[in-house]
């Protein structure tokens, strides 16, 4: 029988982990092109069709871990807004954020258990990629025209975003260490 030689680089669980890493960046281009558009509830389904593949590709991914995130990003979303650094303009509000929001979220802890074992492994990464992967995100989205930065100006958004997912970007993959379905 013939089995592919495993590299370090792209052996059968990296190639996975690949996988999910670029589902997850075709589902946050989706969503935030769609949200800037106008088009709120097929931004959410698409996260939520997403998260679902996600389950269905890989055993490592945890919806109780998507749920966690879903409720930590929505609190931490909701501080920036209420410090001024962004403002929601698109979509039905949820609680401090609108659907797709939440959407993007749920995704992104339901595959973060997959990640978890390289940053558990290297938790001094985990703020670094935090703070620079949230305040480029959201960057981005304001770019596309999902989101608009706040009456406070761009230096307090790229602050309170910076700070708020230096922060949770650790806790969470810290929680997702042996999270499972």
């Amino acid at each position: 029988m013939h089995r592919p030689l495993s590299t370090r680089l792209c052996g059968p669980r990296k190639s996975h982990v690949l996988r999910l890493g670029i589902l997850l960046h075709i589902n946050w281009l989706a969503v935030v092109a769609c949200a800037a558009q106008g088009f709120v509830w097929l931004a959410a389904l698409l996260s939520i069709l997403t998260t679902l593949l996600a389950l269905r590709m890989d055993p490592g991914c945890s919806l109780r871990m998507g749920a966690v995130a879903l409720f930590v990003g929505i609190a931490g979303d909701g501080a920036v807004v209420a410090l001024g650094g962004l403002e929601f303009t698109t979509g039905v509000q949820f609680l401090p954020v609108p659907f797709w929001m939440g959407g993007l979220w749920l995704a992104f802890g339901t595959t973060l258990p997959v990640f978890a074992s390289f940053f558990t492994r290297r938790m001094w990464i985990a703020p670094l990629l935090g703070v620079l992967g949230g305040v480029g995100a959201y960057t981005s989205a304001s770019s596309f025209g999902a989101v608009d930065i706040g009456s406070a100006g761009r230096v307090t958004m790229v602050a309170t975003v910076g700070l708020m997912w230096g922060l949770v970007f650790p806790l969470l993959v810290h929680l997702s260490k042996g999270t499972s379905r």
